[in-house]
């Protein structure tokens, strides 16, 4: 074990010294003492029997001169030296590492440590290719690059418990060819789809009556790999309507185009309405408004990333050349939509925001919301898209639904056109010729550095497994999901409710009065397994034709589509229909609804590494058990607490509890932000704040319901937890990811998660030496 006197030190050291003295030391960077102190501890458990002597090789006449300070180079020297045995990056480390990075400033007696470094995939170095050869190390960057090697060895649990459980999977791991990513999720959906894949087999053996579910399918599935027909017709399915863009010369006759766009294929561009149950009256449907709609997230427009901006500009021109303009106006195009959206994207929320119901809920009257457009006719566009039939709109961004208005007037009617051609294009990619399918595609590959393609066999499979998920979803319970297993889970989740209970009722930071109302909303939370009671039948008189019948992909799409949008319209200002399923009952996830106050676990989750009848207790604990009573936690995350028993954003809280509440998701923030997820790439606490409460949440509940276990094996359940967030991707998805996604990286789920709970330190023999250590006042907790 690592050496705690050493610890005790320099912990008892930096104590005496003044907040002063301490920022001066880390501004003026580590002494060779303190670089060597630190790095005899961090490497003990790897390099036993290692001495300072071993570190600092001292100059001619023998002195160590420890209280030096030292170069990055110096530093880095006697990191090597601290891992003289550092394996070879496989799999997963190869992805994300900058392996073999050849750097320009280094001098020729430190080039062998250096290159060894290098090798291991550890070092990233200056844009300009240099390392920083005279700039000082500080302690941060030192324990930084420190863990990085506890990732790649990954034999410590106690210093980095995702390398040390899923190390031999991630080094053995490959990304399929035209895919961004791998992992307990992904493939488990590949053994999802190859079970729908054995059920479409099935049906394509034998012919079906017009208009059943099976005849359905087929039909979609044979347009979908019908890939020799719409290249025939090339762009001609959506010429007309690219043609009355191009012709519009007035905003009017653009609003022409756009609402027979928006009639006949509901593929408009210039407004986006949705309907879903009113936030402050869940039990009735209302519309909903955002604005115009951008390409790309608003981080890839405000971020300066020039190589982002690159991809799509030379992505966007593509689109246009393929409608049939010239290269030079093509690209005059894709500059003039990237400028307008740039200007959207800053005037919207942030990603965290849009959950939030205190910023996304903002009822207008309609003469108030006709009166933020008003060089646009929107009352018109509503009434003629069967939308007309409210007395309010909810305007869930407001910035973006003003910034929308100032474009849409006659001034700005070029750049609109471009917009709404290239919208379109990208809309249809998938549907019409093999060209737009491979900009599409090239756009992906660059962007997140996907490599291959999927055949069009893989394409029209997934195409069709997402298009008609209420169809295949019917044959797929029926075949792959039991009765006992059903039942199973739904005892499982009535005795998270029950411990979510206890748990509230134990808490010493809440009143009664509070506990109460949450109480309450545990006891009237629905919950939802395997599939829905009552199967969805919007497609129930849609026709779907195939190719010899005059079907296309786009055709079926469409009617696809206008189905499922059209029946959307009609609710509105109806009662919601509770039993509908927001995802479809092979989604290998799981979700909470906070409009309905709902938990719903999908079949196709609920199988291994998730869930197994046959694993032990303690690891379904840790997999499918954190999964529910992470759901769970979500009623009562940032977002989900905004919402009472009934699913209406209602205040339920007293004015002190909610203040000791924002008190506690703060130190979450804090907890959860900075941590690297891959070399230079580090989580966001305020993005994911909200899943990294339910992951608190959730466990706490599920150990607690370990704990009830006659002897529990808690390493049977870290180790089951651990195992399902065992993921690999490019480097660009991850940073990606680190913008956009409200969840934290699975490496940061996993070690920043577990170094809550000390059945975690009890069960692996977790120490204050240890990387993962967290002193227990500084560990987080909320539910």
């Amino acid at each position: 074990m690592k050496r705690f006197s050493l610890v005790l030190a320099l912990m008892l050291m930096l104590m005496s010294m003044p907040v002063t003295a301490l920022a001066q030391e880390a501004e003026q960077g580590l002494t060779r003492g303190e670089v060597a102190d630190y790095l005899l501890l961090a490497a003990d458990d790897y390099t036993p029997g290692l001495t300072k002597e071993d570190l600092v090789k001292g100059y001619g006449n023998g002195q160590h001169l420890e209280d030096q300070r030292v170069t990055r180079i110096e530093a880095l020297i006697m990191l090597s030296r601290a891992f003289p045995k550092l394996s070879s990056p496989k799999g997963n480390d190869l992805r994300i590492g900058k392996v073999n990075g050849m750097f320009t400033d280094v001098p020729s007696w430190a080039k062998e440590e250096i290159a060894r470094l290098s090798s291991a995939g550890i070092l990233l170095g200056y844009p300009d290719g240099t390392i920083g050869r005279s700039d000082r190390i500080t302690q941060g960057q030192l324990e930084a690059l420190t863990k990085r090697i506890y990732a790649l060895q990954g034999t410590n649990a106690g210093d980095d418990f995702y390398e040390y459980v899923n190390k031999k999977w991630l080094n053995e791991s490959v990304i399929e060819a035209g895919e961004p990513m791998n992992g307990a999720f992904v493939e488990l959906v590949r053994q999802n789809e190859k079970n729908i894949k054995n059920i479409v087999d099935d049906l394509l053996q034998t012919k079906h009556s017009p208009g059943s579910k099976e005849q359905k399918i087929t039909d979609f599935y044979t347009t979908a790999l019908d890939l020799e027909h719409r290249n025939e017709q090339g762009i001609a399915p959506i010429q007309g309507y690219l043609d009355a863009i191009e012709k519009a010369g007035t905003l009017d006759e653009l609003f022409a185009a756009n609402l027979k766009l928006e009639k006949e294929a509901n593929f408009g561009s210039l407004a986006s309405f949705g309907v879903m149950a009113d936030a402050k009256n869940s039990s009735v449907n209302a519309l909903y408004f955002s604005g115009i709609a951008t390409g790309m997230d608003k981080n890839s427009y405000l971020s300066g990333d020039e190589r982002k901006k690159q991809i799509y500009l030379k992505y966007l021109t593509k689109l246009f050349v393929l409608a049939g303009d010239k290269e030079a106006q093509a690209k005059k195009q894709a500059e003039a939509v990237y400028a307008m959206e740039k200007e959207l994207a800053a005037a919207s929320l942030d990603v965290h925001e849009q959950g939030d119901v205190n910023k996304y809920y903002n009822p207008y009257t309609m003469e108030q919301f006709a009166a933020l457009y008003p060089s646009f006719a929107m009352t018109k566009l509503m009434k003629e898209t069967g939308l007309g039939q409210t007395d309010k709109v909810i305007v869930t961004d407001v910035g973006l639904a003003k910034k929308s208005a100032e474009y849409l007037s006659s001034s700005h009617v070029d750049v609109l056109k471009s917009y709404m051609k290239a919208s379109l294009l990208m809309k249809a990619s998938t549907m019409l010729t093999d060209e737009l399918a491979q900009a599409a595609k090239a756009f992906t590959a660059e962007m997140y550095g996907v490599e291959g393609e999927k055949s069009q066999q893989d394409i029209a499979l997934q195409l069709t497994t997402s298009t008609l998920s209420d169809l295949l979803g019917e044959i797929y319970a029926e075949a792959y999901f039991s009765k006992e297993a059903k039942q199973d889970v739904e005892s499982m989740v009535k005795q998270f409710i029950e411990v979510y209970k206890k748990r509230i009722m134990a808490l010493d930071w809440m009143s009664d009065q509070t506990k109460a109302k949450a109480v309450k909303k545990l006891e009237k939370m629905t919950v939802k397994i395997g599939y829905p009671d009552q199967w969805n039948d919007t497609l129930k008189d849609v026709k779907i034709a195939p190719p010899e019948q005059g079907g296309s992909l786009l055709s079926n799409l469409v009617a696809i589509n206008n189905a499922y949008i059209e029946k959307q319209k009609a609710s509105l200002g109806k009662s919601v229909d509770k039993g509908q399923w927001i995802m479809s009952v092979y989604e290998v996830n799981a979700y909470y609804n906070p409009l309905n106050n709902e938990i719903v676990f999908p079949a196709g989750i609920l199988q291994a590494p998730f869930y197994d009848l046959k694993a032990k207790p303690e690891a379904n604990l840790g997999a499918i058990g954190m999964v529910i009573a992470h759901e769970i936690s979500h009623a009562f995350d940032n977002l989900g607490s905004s919402y009472d028993e009934n699913g209406n954003a209602n205040n339920w809280w007293t004015t002190e509890d909610y203040e000791k509440f924002e008190k506690k998701l703060q130190s979450v923030i804090e907890f959860y932000d900075g941590i690297e997820v891959i070399p230079g790439v580090y989580n966001q606490g305020k993005l994911t704040v909200s899943e990294n409460v339910a992951d608190l949440g959730g466990m706490a509940a599920s150990l607690q319901v370990a704990s009830m276990l006659s002897k529990p094996d808690y390493k049977s359940y870290f180790e089951g937890y651990a195992a399902i967030w065992r993921s690999t991707m490019t480097r660009e998805i991850a940073h990606y990811l680190t913008t956009v996604d409200t969840h934290s990286a699975n490496k940061v789920r996993v070690n920043r998660t577990v170094s809550n709970f000390k059945e975690f330190y009890e069960a692996y023999g977790i120490e204050s030496t240890d990387a993962l250590y967290v002193a227990p006042e500084e560990r987080v907790s909320i539910w």
